[in-house]
């Protein structure tokens, strides 16, 4: 009895199980209290998440807490770090991601003190003695006896909590945001410096001297929900109206994730090549080689397979760096605009600008201010199984209606000049057919994402041929390999990599 006794050791178990708890109430709801939720079943849902996460802290706070030496050091630290998690998410509506720390290092001091203030710092200094308190408490009470059995415990317990099951929603939430983010920042600049096969010096050129190419990567923006391919919905009042967009409505994508169809649609990779997207550079090393400014400008995530492609640019830009899947407040490609302004800037006449959205991402609702709630009744719950199909759809075309107002002000940006612009999703979305939502499932309405082009009148006046091509393809059925070869030569970009065969530019 007194081994077992000493193996359940009831201080140490209460210990941990106040602090996880602590941590569960002071900063892991942090990120839970914005979930949208319209029943008592979603509220569960909700709660046993949050609980898997507390217990994923468990097994982490076990784990310090078997050395009391580690314990001193690693858990102050801990508590202050997600004290200050705590408060961003609370005040700023933002959580650490890979583009914040990336930010880290962007921006100056100031901006980051700019957000300190007294509420901050008493929360910070309340946390730190706390956390003394309960070092103090394990220096003097806690004995630990047979240490290697509490340490395969608790790494059970963290493997467990972290398995395929519960990790994405484990890692976005603290304190395990703060390893994953640390650590898939450090893996994206691995990817950035790593060699990839390089095109030909000097093989790009081009005869003209000011052209504007904008490139628009939309998401989860499936054809048949654009009123432009005849969409019962006028989803798209604005381009609609313009007589200078060219829908293509049968363009069709093999991958239908982003991470996997983003590479696939900015390289040479197609069905027969389709490591390339893994292996070689961009279309963008060839816009810098023929003399264009390159710049992105991210309203998501950056994501191992394609933060090459990014950095890759002259300029890298985050709009919303905080934003993660997991916050429900709203998170608009409006904020892109003041940024795409400056990048066309008029000392460089020719600019290649790349802008990555969160379009109609799920959750639908975040990604449109509320005066473009035009179909109703909307989503209520982050729970999709209790929304109905209406409300999901309705919800999506919001979406889509406040993309059409966002690509209208883009393109208004660009009508006095020599420009054209692209648009693709990166692919669609389930809505209810058989069953099936959002893009988790390989289902033909995921293959099918919208594009169109828009050129300003200065450019139809200066290749009329091409708009004449352009028109020519409309209908034609296409694979997402047309961008690469297509925007090189609506860019006037020669070079020996473009397939004028794969191109929409021909006759």
């Amino acid at each position: 009895m007194k081994k077992i006794s000493e193996i359940i050791n009831v201080k140490l178990y209460v210990l941990i199980a106040l602090l996880a708890l602590f941590y569960g109430f002071a900063f892991i709801l942090s990120d839970f209290y914005d979930s949208p939720f319209d029943s008592i079943y979603d509220l569960l849902i909700l709660s046993l998440q949050w609980a898997v996460v507390v217990a994923a802290t468990f097994g982490f706070l076990y784990l310090i807490v078997l050395n009391k030496y580690v314990f001193a050091i690693l858990f102050p630290i801990l508590t202050v770090s997600c004290s200050i998690l705590a408060y961003m998410r609370y005040a700023l509506q933002i959580s650490l991601t890979p583009m914040l720390i990336d930010l880290a290092f962007v921006n100056d001091a100031r901006t980051w003190f700019e957000n300190f203030n007294l509420q901050l710092l008493l929360w910070i200094v309340f946390s730190l003695a706390i956390s003394i308190g309960c070092v103090f408490y394990r220096w003097k009470y806690i004995k630990v006896q047979y240490p290697v059995l509490h340490l395969f415990i608790a790494v059970c317990i963290i493997l467990l909590t972290n398995s395929w099951s519960f990790k994405r929603p484990v890692s976005q939430r603290i304190p395990y945001v703060i390893y994953y983010s640390i650590k898939d920042y450090l893996d994206s600049r691995k990817i950035i410096q790593e060699n990839r096969e390089t095109f030909i010096k000097n093989d790009a050129y081009t005869s003209v001297d000011s052209l504007n190419v904008v490139l628009v990567l939309g998401e989860s923006l499936r054809a048949d929900h654009l009123a432009l391919n005849g969409y019962t919905r006028n989803t798209t009042p604005f381009l609609s109206r313009d007589s200078n967009v060219i829908s293509y409505p049968h363009i069709y994508t093999i991958p239908y994730y982003t991470h996997t169809s983003i590479p696939h649609l900015l390289t040479r990779a197609d069905s027969i090549s389709p490591d390339r997207a893994y292996e070689e550079e961009s279309f963008i090393s060839l816009f810098k080689q023929a003399g264009y400014k390159t710049c992105w400008i991210a309203n998501q995530e950056s994501v191992p397979t394609y933060v090459y492609f990014m950095n890759e640019c002259d300029t890298l830009i985050y709009v919303n760096g905080g934003k993660s899947l997991y916050i429900f407040d709203k998170w608009l490609d409006g904020d892109l605009l003041p940024d795409y302004r400056n990048a066309l800037d008029p000392e460089n006449p020719k600019t290649l600008t790349i802008l990555h959205t969160i379009g109609s991402h799920w959750w639908y609702n975040a990604h449109y201010p509320d005066s473009f709630e035009i179909f109703k009744p909307v989503i209520k719950s982050r729970v999709i199984k209790t929304n109905t199909q209406e409300e999901m759809i309705n919800s999506y075309d919001n979406t889509i209606l406040y993309t059409d107002f966002v690509i209208h002000q883009f393109i208004n940006e660009l009508k006095e000049r020599c420009a054209i612009l692209f648009y693709i999703s990166d692919h669609g979305e389930s809505l209810g057919e058989n069953g099936y939502y959002l893009h988790g499932e390989d289902r033909p309405e995921l293959h099918n994402p919208a594009c169109f082009i828009w050129y300003s009148t200065a450019y139809q006046k200066r290749f009329p041929e091409r708009i004449e091509q352009l028109k020519q393809h409309r209908n034609d059925r296409y694979l997402t390999d047309f961008l690469f070869h297509t925007i090189l030569d609506a860019a006037s970009i020669e070079t020996s990599y473009k397939n004028k065969q794969l191109s929409l530019i021909n006759p």
